[in-house]
């Protein structure tokens, strides 16, 4: 999908308030905001996708932001994603066997992904799936 910014958790400006519906106004400012952060090897898509019953469930109280890790999957994905999906890792062991392969995170790639999350957190770009994020991915 297409990249947006994340939405900031204070209300809108004044300016932007105007000509549209109290309602409208009040249920936006009214919605949470989610984080969903994928597994090893996977991407946000398939988080969203995975969601999907509750995203829409709860799509009318919560805003569900699904992001892509900083770096691309580097080794396999877990057994039974099919092939040619895109996945990403937050940290790992470069082409490392997938069951073991997370367990460095300090070595590689920690300090990248939670700059991407400090990122987010301050009104970042970047991700996929729901909520107004598109792929960006690594």
């Amino acid at each position: 999908g297409g990249e947006a910014a994340l939405s900031d958790a204070a209300p809108p400006p004044a300016d932007a308030a105007r000509g549209r519906a109290p309602e409208l106004l009040a249920r936006e400012v009214s919605r949470r905001r989610v984080l969903c952060l994928h597994g090893f090897r996977a991407s946000g898509e398939m988080l969203s996708l995975s969601l999907g019953p509750l995203t829409r469930a709860l799509g009318g109280t919560y805003d569900f932001t699904f992001v892509d890790a900083p770096t691309a999957a580097s080794g396999p994905a877990e057994p039974g994603v099919p092939e040619g999906l895109l996945g990403y890792e937050w940290w790992g062991d470069p082409g490392g066997e997938y069951d073991t392969a997370w367990r460095p995170a300090y070595e590689h790639g920690f300090d990248v992904a939670m700059a991407r999350l400090a990122a987010l957190a301050a009104g970042g770009r970047g991700g996929s799936g729901e909520g107004g994020e598109g792929g960006e991915g690594g």
